[in-house]
């Protein structure tokens, strides 16, 4: 294994509708990082497909939804998201807190030098500031890295998603 890379000069600001080219590179990389790891649940979408979701997203910013880019060397090379989640409502056993997800892609060849850790500490940030008592994530077992990651920042399991295929695909 080589010697550990530095952390490059990272630079986060509120994503726009300038960055949508980059957003997108960045969620097609994040999506093939995803598809080698597991075929059966991700897919690559279309670039066109992933611009529309993007600028729904960064037109979404508001008192429920931040997105956020690191920028190296004027190059967007990561993008993260962080969305409320509806609350059970009335009735629930479960108890009312504020909770939101945290979404995360890296573009390969920056992923393992500290740059999530920073999109993830701007986003626990946010949402401090917006009430958010709770926030949550998903990543897939096999996911090793991410998984050291989201440990190493104070992240723990909660509960199991189980899955069953019914139909064929």
């Amino acid at each position: 294994m080589g010697e550990p890379r530095a952390m490059p000069d990272v630079e986060i600001w509120p994503a726009d509708v300038g960055d949508l080219d980059e957003l997108v590179e960045v969620y097609l990389s994040a999506a093939a990082h995803h598809v080698a790891i597991d075929p059966a649940v991700y897919e690559i979408p279309t670039a066109a497909d992933a611009a529309i979701r993007w600028q729904r997203r960064v037109e979404s910013r508001g008192p429920d939804v931040e997105c956020i880019v690191s920028v190296v060397d004027g190059r967007v090379v990561g993008s993260a998201s962080i969305e409320m989640i509806p609350s059970n409502g009335i009735g629930s056993m479960i108890h009312p807190l504020r909770i939101a997800e945290i979404g995360l892609g890296i573009l390969d060849g920056y992923r393992g030098l500290g740059i999530g850790q920073r999109l993830i500490a701007e986003l626990e940030g946010w949402a401090v500031d917006h009430g958010i008592e709770r926030v949550v994530l998903v990543v897939a077992d096999a996911n090793e890295g991410a998984l050291r990651l989201y440990r190493r920042l104070g992240y723990v399991a909660d509960g199991v998603v189980l899955r069953k295929e019914v139909a064929p695909r």
